[in-house]
């Protein structure tokens, strides 16, 4: 089978990196599948501290793969896009979900599909050249990739419905300043500045950082009081582990804390 998701490691980070450049990247069927079992490998790997979410050629990724979808038609082209879409959702909720970081660095066209998996990075770095556009409409079909649920949390309703319904497209620096990417910088600094990301969370407190990510995850839908106990009960379960140890006596001691990333 031609790979079209590679997964590559280095040290205590996994890389996802988007390998079809010839297509833009476009989400099939195929890079659905792949991209899922490769966001649950790095899910499960106890090694991996940091995730970072790049791809090969000119774009990041395009959206999903029209030629597919054009190949087909009526039910089976119904059947095709809820395969995909289940695939494709499943890889992104384990990569929200799972209990370590995750920067995405993109640059080039970053659309339909393509924004959804954008959105999914704690820190997302962009290039300059980068740009941002929801699609979806363009063809004929409503949003998916997760695009209803976190464009609003990102960037508010009003701005949301107007990505999703007009179909305008970002610049990187407008992307910025809306608060969908996290940093711009030059084409030539991405991958330096993406892996410097990546690098410095996979040296931190890992475990701290998954109990982040799983209450901010949660704080939409609960009330003050359930998030507030949830952080308590976290808070101080991970004082007792060895990270806060070593983050006290780095304190003390007046250097730079070395993290394990284990649970407490």
């Amino acid at each position: 089978m031609e790979v079209l998701v590679r997964l590559e490691r280095v040290g205590s980070v996994a890389r996802i990196v988007l390998a079809r450049p010839h297509a833009g990247n476009a989400i099939s069927l195929d890079v659905a599948l792949q991209l899922r079992g490769v966001a649950e490998a790095c899910a499960s790997d106890p090694e991996v501290r940091a995730v970072l979410v790049s791809a090969e050629g000119k774009a990041f990724c395009v959206g999903g793969d029209l030629t597919e979808f054009q190949a087909v038609a009526g039910r089976e082209r119904s059947d095709l896009l809820r395969r995909m879409a289940d695939a494709f959702h499943a890889a992104q909720l384990c990569i929200l979900s799972m209990p370590k970081p995750v920067v995405v660095s993109v640059h080039g066209a970053v659309a339909g599909a393509g924004l959804g998996l954008a959105l999914l990075g704690d820190l997302v770095i962009a290039s300059s050249s980068a740009h941002f556009s929801s699609a979806y409409t363009s063809i004929g079909l409503s949003a998916d990739g997760g695009s209803t649920y976190l464009l609003p949390r990102l960037v508010g309703l009003r701005r949301a419905q107007q990505l999703l319904l007009t179909n305008r497209r970002l610049t990187a620096d407008e992307a910025l300043e809306w608060g969908l990417v996290t940093e711009v910088v030059a084409p030539e600094a991405l991958v330096e500045a993406a892996t410097e990301k990546v690098d410095a969370l996979a040296n931190g407190p890992t475990a701290a950082y998954g109990v982040i990510r799983r209450l901010l995850l949660a704080s939409s839908t609960t009330d003050f009081g359930t998030q507030t106990e949830e952080e308590g009960r976290h808070i101080a379960r991970l004082a007792a582990g060895a990270d806060a140890s070593e983050g006290f006596a780095a304190f003390r001691e007046k250097r730079r804390p070395l993290f394990t990333g284990a649970d407490a």
